[in-house]
């Protein structure tokens, strides 16, 4: 047997029609019945409001139109849901011992009361027997609301509907849910023309029967959906992302989208100029950003449109509207070329036999565990210096520069004279010191170094070194690939070697094609080379005695001590130093210095 409505005058007086439904011989908590004593009622129903004594008052009883109760609510009077806030507020609903009822009973029967259109999102029925779920709209709120203790079910005890405003709905980001994202992106794409359409896709139909909340506004719904298409549909040429209450554009300006030309960004929340500069790496033809708020920046339609033509200088359409040729030559960039990368270049093989060696000896210690050998390859006077810049016209997904960030010389970004001149780290203590605080573990292709000589003499070796290499502190899908540029200056040191006095380092993202051919001849990550530490020589010992003995304040006895005990390495020895005097286990003599 079913449930049904049965309309009738509520007993004793005139009022709006109440609906009573399928009676039956139990009480149950949680539902109210007709009473004449409104505390009787309470104590059936303890989620109802409670009267109030004050001058012998009693509350009043909610009823359609009553504008106070809505005030109490917190809901406008008269809502729209079709402008302004109210449309995109939400509303967590909450219907006390419904287990009873189920789930269709409730959504037929609440469908069936209200006038407005009913889309409940994320129903579901709790272990303690309440059911909650989530609508948008004051409009839907209201009407929901009017039918609290309207719906009857079960002896006269009715459905009681509690209503609180709150945050969207939640959402997990599971497979169930990329399956849901993958089919509504296979339905609303169209091969013909390579265009997808995710306009509004919170308010996909589908998603919408399912109760699923699915809003690109969120970064985690937006960001797998833009990896979906990236991996499934990487030829689309057409995209339209109207009305979806976007204000960041960050995400889509990391994805590999080349073929993209047209893109519609309508009915958005982008606010700030920022924003198209975070996309202009898409080559688009035609874009259209009506009804955003980021429009309203100019006041003249000559400057937006120089604005937006900067960040995409092959647009031809804006807002629908064609646009004229731009003034001047503009180069065609997907006709533009990079010349092929050349090898490297030096005077003769004299030369190339000592660059070579050196430069694999050094990366080959560079890359190793401990850099503490590489003391041995700086002068006494060596100067160090890196800066990075980061090319966001290149591959985004390298992952950015803040390891590096600390003692960075980029001077176009640090203004500050202090910071510059504590970038440049002097002497070879300097040097490897800033190898192993601000460098991560690292390994270079050296199949893709480039040499090339520029002074070559018995006294002065001057030569450049470019290549990529891979960070290895990250997971193994995530390795970031860096291009750089490192000028070292070499001078002569005894019969047969030479000492760094000037190294430069450049970092930047390497570039795709630079990407893809690295480590070519290699199914994954090359080994770690582990190279042992060699221990410094006696004069270089007693420059790293006295250089701590200033840091540390202690005296070269206990200073020399400390370097002994830790092996010579001299940033392990700094540590213990700290430890031990925050520990107050370092005796006051060794802080005694002898002087004359």
């Amino acid at each position: 047997m079913g449930f049904s409505y049965r309309r009738r005058r509520s007993r004793g007086r005139s009022g709006p029609e109440r609906f009573h439904g399928y009676h039956a011989n139990y009480r149950h908590r949680g539902f109210d019945r007709d009473s004449t004593d409104p505390r009787a009622a309470n104590r059936e129903n303890p989620y109802g409001a409670r009267p109030s004594n004050r001058g012998g008052r009693q509350q009043r009883s909610w009823s359609h139109g009553d504008v106070e109760t809505v005030r109490k609510l917190g809901l406008p009077i008269r809502p729209d849901a079709t402008s302004g806030s109210n449309a995109w507020t939400w509303f967590k609903v909450t219907i006390p011992s419904a287990n009873e009822m189920g789930k269709n009973f409730i959504i037929d029967n609440l469908s069936r009361a209200i006038e407005v259109e009913f889309a409940p999102y994320c129903f579901a029925i709790s272990s303690d027997g309440r059911a909650t779920f989530y609508v948008q709209g004051a409009d839907q709120a209201s009407a929901l609301q009017v039918m609290n203790k309207r719906i009857t079910f079960q002896e006269g005890f009715k459905m009681i509907i509690l209503l609180r405003q709150s945050e969207s709905p939640p959402l997990k980001i599971d497979e169930a849910a990329v399956a849901l994202m993958e089919a509504a992106v296979r339905r609303r794409w169209c091969p013909a023309s390579l265009q997808l359409n995710l306009s509004n896709f919170a308010g996909d139909d589908v998603l919408k029967a399912e109760g699923i909340y699915m809003s690109l506004c969120r970064p985690n719904v937006f960001q797998r959906m833009l990896s979906i298409i990236e991996e499934k549909i990487p030829q689309v040429e057409i995209l339209d992302l109207s009305d979806n209450r976007l204000a960041k554009l960050d995400l889509l300006g990391e994805v590999e989208l080349h073929s993209l030309k047209r893109l519609n960004l309508a009915g958005n929340q982008v606010k700030n100029e920022s924003e198209l500069e975070a996309i202009r790496s898409l080559k688009l033809v035609e874009i259209n950003l009506e009804k955003n708020p980021v429009c309203n920046q100019w006041k003249d339609r000559e400057k937006y449109i120089s604005a937006v033509r900067k960040r995409f200088p092959k647009l031809k359409v804006l807002d629908s509207n064609e646009l004229p040729a731009p003034i001047g030559t503009a180069i065609d960039e997907e006709e533009t070329v990079l010349p092929a990368r050349q090898p490297g270049s030096v005077q003769d093989e004299s030369v190339n036999r000592v660059l070579s060696s050196f430069v694999a000896e050094f990366f080959q210690y560079f890359d190793s565990h401990d850099r503490q050998p590489l003391l041995n390859a700086y002068h006494d006077n060596a100067i160090f210096t890196y800066s990075y810049f980061a090319n966001t016209e290149k591959q985004s997904k390298q992952g950015k520069f803040d390891k590096y960030a600390a003692d960075c010389r980029n001077l176009v970004k640090t203004s500050d004279e202090g910071k510059r001149l504590r970038a440049v780290k002097m002497g070879r203590l300097g040097a490897v010191s800033s190898f192993t605080s601000s460098f991560p573990q690292t390994v270079h292709d050296l199949g893709s170094l480039a040499v090339d000589s520029h002074v070559a003499t018995a006294a002065l070796l001057v030569f450049t070194v470019n290549g990529v290499f891979k960070e290895l502190e990250h997971d193994e899908k995530n390795v970031p690939t860096r291009a750089f540029y490192r000028t070292f200056v070499l001078i002569p040191d005894g019969p047969s070697g030479f000492k760094i006095v000037n190294d430069q380092l450049t970092l930047t993202n390497a570039s795709g094609s630079a990407v893809s051919n690295a480590f070519v001849n290699n199914n994954s990550l090359p080994m770690m080379t582990t190279v042992q530490p060699s221990l410094p020589s006696d004069e270089i010992k007693s420059q790293m005695v006295v250089q701590f003995s200033q840091q540390s304040d202690m005296n070269e006895r206990f200073s020399k001590e400390c370097l002994e005990v830790n092996n010579w390495n001299y940033e392990r020895a700094g540590q213990v130093f700290i430890d031990l005097k925050s520990q107050g286990k370092i005796p006051p003599e060794a802080f005694v210095k002898s002087g004359f």
